[in-house]
């Protein structure tokens, strides 16, 4: 009797500690997944807020650049066609006679810094960003790079091109353009060419020069090596990716792969 009164202690003691166990174990689980639940939220908070100063920094640097390229073809271009046109108004001043033909020259003048300046207003809409696709902005961007005689530039779309959301398409025109400002100031390069590969579920760009290449492991050029690790960040930021392959004396490829959503 008191052998079966001891087997029936010792199994609810038993019990009570399995129960115990289970208990202590369910309590240690939920306070494991409440602390992930809560790095979770944090780095969510983090990364959004990340997104979020990425995304000012790349419209407040766009509009800095625009400007920058707003003075210098103000200055450059429209600034010395019209000081041809004045030039070519005193000369039919001064006439005796009126020459058509040098009239004509000044109406073509007026008329070519009439149509920059649109182009300059355009580049200060910022709707036009909004609504413009990625190959129109960075087609624009090459204009640009081509007029300066600095080096050849050319675009290539391939696949059917796709809507990207607006806030992503902004951050990957500044990379688009970053990458560009990059191969003018460092990489001695004759020519560019930016390609758009628009597959079903991302989108590709690969940005090639020709120019003098370097280490990408050594980056001799602090500056340049911040611009390509910023090129990095930014693109991880929208959940995409980007490489950069360069051989010494032959060139550089960026390649930029983010998805569409």
């Amino acid at each position: 009797m008191q052998e079966q009164s001891y087997q029936i202690v010792t199994g609810v003691v038993i019990t009570i500690i399995i129960f115990l166990l289970i208990g202590f174990f369910i309590l240690v689980l939920i306070a494991y997944f409440n602390n992930r639940k809560k790095k979770f939220y944090e780095e969510k908070q983090t990364l959004q807020q990340q997104y979020t100063e990425q995304l000012l920094k790349s419209q407040l640097e766009m509009q800095e650049q625009t400007f920058n390229t707003i003075s210098r073809e103000i200055h450059d271009n429209v600034g010395q066609i019209l000081s041809l046109a004045k030039v070519q108004l005193n000369i039919i001043d001064q006439s005796e006679t009126l020459d058509k033909t040098m009239l004509a020259d000044a109406k073509d003048s007026v008329s070519k810094a009439m149509t920059d300046l649109r182009d300059i207003a355009k580049s200060l809409n910022s709707e036009r960003i909004q609504l413009a696709s990625l190959p129109e902005m960075a087609g624009h961007e090459l204009q640009r790079i081509s007029r300066t005689g600095i080096m050849l530039a050319s675009l290539r779309t391939e696949g059917d091109e796709q809507n990207i959301e607006s806030e992503k398409k902004l951050i990957v025109f500044r990379i688009i353009q970053e990458s560009l400002q990059n191969i003018i100031k460092h990489s001695k390069a004759s020519s560019v060419n930016l390609c758009f590969f628009y597959n079903s579920d991302h989108l590709k760009i690969e940005i090639a020069d020709n120019g003098t290449g370097f280490d990408t492991d050594i980056s001799k050029d602090k500056k340049a090596g911040l611009g390509l690790q910023n090129i990095i960040s930014r693109a991880a930021l929208i959940g995409g990716e980007a490489s950069v392959n360069s051989i010494i004396d032959k060139g550089t490829t960026i390649t930029i792969t983010t998805p569409y959503a």
